[in-house]
Order: structure tokens, then C-alpha cells, then sequence
């Protein structure tokens, strides 16, 4: 055995210094020859003919003398991990311009930041949408054209409206968008992120809605809303939410884990202003959400700056992290 691995060793020993003098003719070669193509490719292949043969002898030498060793550890598992975030768009807007542009930066940043993290799995990110039903603008000249979830007198604003015309139909697109008749793990949404008036829908589904807070393998993990303001058509059913809450534990007998929240404010927001997304902040927490703020100086818009970005890639990576854990 020490014989055979001694010859070994000096085969190995004799190949690296056959290329070393190569790599070194080689290199002359190169600075004298310029203008020989066709003997450095030749010199090339003989190059890397020699170190497939050295690099074999490598293995078969390891494989001999260091076969007791257990054979090393797979760092990642075979189940990849997607995170399906729904997006709602404001009033004005529409799906496809609200993912491909105003979300740009965030999702750019969360991309970046997942890659360089060592999870046990793949995490990919699939970025939903929908359209709101009611038309504003038609589409035309390269745009897709304006919509709104719901309809409102003119000069009425939805967080002093009595009332959101057409909000069921809207409500139902997005409940069966989330909860899908045949769900599975695969079209499961994790993360709902509403901006504007799809920041009231969201907040006003929960409202309504106790699927979309109450434990189950179906409910979205977090919520994400911007530029949020008060839901004014449902402010009995978010004022009551800890009650809705307490009758559910009763009736199930068990606890509810609530989904988290994470509110995202412009200092310069003079649409929806800050106070009043502080007001639909302050009656989830209330009822015992999980919530955070994000405080920005930007106006009613998804943020650009990149320390209000990197707090909301770090809420979005933590919920990851979860669904990796649980994988």
C-alpha cells in the first residue's frame, strides 16, 4: 500500500513539473511569437491534455488514501422555495406598471440581497398582480391604462367615502386570486403588498375577512401596505377586529397566529397622509398584529431611498427564512 502510493506520488510530482516547465516555455513562447495563432493553440491543448491527466492521478491518489472519509455534505436541499408576493396597485395604476416599474428597486434589492445569503434551498421570487376592475384612463400610447378598485362621488376620498361602489367585485378577484379552489403549495401567496387604494382593500379584506388573518396553511404569512390611509366604508369592522378575533378562539378552540404588518409612511405624502395610515396602523396593533413601520421621506409613492428599501428587504427575508425553515 505505502509502495503503490509512493509511485503515485512521484507520477503526480513528475506531471506538475512537466507543466511548470511547459507553462514557462509557454510563456516565452507567447511574448516572442505573437503572431503565431496556431502554435499556441497546439501548445494549449497539449497544456490541458497534461493536467487532465495530473488531475486524474490527483483523484485516483485521494480516492485511494482517503476512502474512510464520509463522502462531503450537500450545503443545499432538493426542495427550491418560491415566495409569491401579490401586488395591488393604486388608483391610476394598473398591475403590469405597478410590478415592472414602481416595484423595480425593491425587487432588484431583494434579489441581490437572497443570493448572497446561505439558506438551506433555493428562495425564488414570483411577483403577482392584478388590474383593478374600473377603467379611468384607456390604454394607449405605450401605457396600459388607468384603473381603480372602486368607485366614489366626485371630491370624495376614500378614508371619508361612505361608500365604495363596486368594492365586491373587486373583493372577489382578489379572494379567489388568494384562495383559489384548488390551492397548493405552489400557488400559495405568501405576501399581499398593496399601494394607495390597494393599501385600503388589503386592509379593509382583513377587516371583513377572517380568512386572511386567521391560522391556516392558506393564510399569507405578511402584509405589506403603502401609502395606506383609513378604510371609512369599514371602520366598525376594523375598529372590532380583537373582537372578531376572541369569538374565532372561542368557537375553534384554539390560538390564532396572526399574520405581520408592515407599513410603509412618506413624510411627504400629501395624498394619503401619514396620519391617517397611522390611524389603520394603530387598530391592527390594537388588535394584536404583528406591525412595523417603515418611515420615509418620500411622498405617496413606493420608496426609493435605500435605507427605507433595506428594512423592507429585511421584513421580506424573514418571512422567507420562515418558509425555508418550515420546508
Amino acid at each position: 500500500m505505502k509502495v503503490s502510493m509512493q509511485k503515485t506520488s512521484i507520477s503526480i510530482t513528475i506531471h506538475i513539473l512537466i507543466i511548470v516547465a511547459f507553462a514557462r516555455g509557454a510563456t516565452s513562447f507567447s511574448s516572442t511569437n505573437i503572431r503565431s495563432p496556431r502554435r499556441m493553440r497546439a501548445n494549449s491543448k497539449f497544456s490541458q491534455l497534461l493536467l487532465m491527466r495530473t488531475t486524474t492521478a490527483i483523484s485516483a491518489s485521494r480516492s485511494s488514501s482517503n476512502s474512510h472519509l464520509p463522502p462531503p455534505t450537500a450545503t443545499k436541499n432538493n426542495n427550491d422555495v418560491c415566495i409569491r408576493i401579490l401586488c395591488l396597485h393604486g388608483k391610476g395604476g394598473n398591475g403590469k406598471q405597478f410590478v415592472d416599474t414602481s416595484l423595480l428597486p425593491l425587487r432588484s434589492l431583494l434579489e441581490t440581497r437572497v443570493a448572497n445569503l446561505e439558506l438551506e434551498c433555493n428562495v425564488s421570487f414570483q411577483w403577482d398582480e392584478l388590474t383593478a376592475p374600473y377603467e379611468i384612463s384607456p390604454p394607449g400610447d405605450g401605457n396600459d391604462g388607468g384603473y381603480s378598485w372602486w368607485t366614489m362621488p366626485p371630491g370624495v376620498r376614500s378614508y371619508n367615502a361612505e361608500e365604495y361602489g363596486g368594492f365586491e367585485t373587486s373583493a372577489d378577484m382578489v379572494m379567489e386570486k388568494v384562495f383559489p379552489p384548488e390551492q397548493n403549495t405552489l400557488n400559495k401567496t405568501d405576501i399581499i403588498l398593496g399601494h394607495s387604494q390597494g393599501a385600503i382593500l388589503t386592509s379593509a379584506l382583513l377587516s371583513i375577512h377572517d380568512k386572511f388573518w386567521k391560522s391556516s396553511n392558506s393564510t399569507p404569512k405578511g402584509y405589506i401596505l403603502n401609502g395606506a390611509a383609513w378604510p371609512n366604508p369599514y371602520r366598525k369592522s376594523l375598529s372590532s377586529l380583537s373582537t372578531q378575533q376572541q369569538c374565532s378562539e372561542t368557537v375553534d378552540d384554539s390560538s390564532v397566529v396572526l399574520p405581520r404588518m408592515l407599513f410603509m409612511m412618506g413624510g411627504e405624502d400629501n395624498i394619503n397622509p401619514t396620519e391617517s395610515a397611522l390611524q389603520v396602523h394603530d387598530a391592527f396593533q390594537a388588535a394584536n398584529f404583528d406591525v412595523s413601520i417603515v418611515n420615509h421621506a418620500g411622498g405617496h409613492s413606493v420608496p426609493v431611498a435605500r435605507r427605507a428599501l433595506e428594512e423592507v428587504v429585511d421584513w421580506i427575508v424573514d418571512i422567507a427564512k420562515e418558509k425555508v425553515t418550515s420546508c
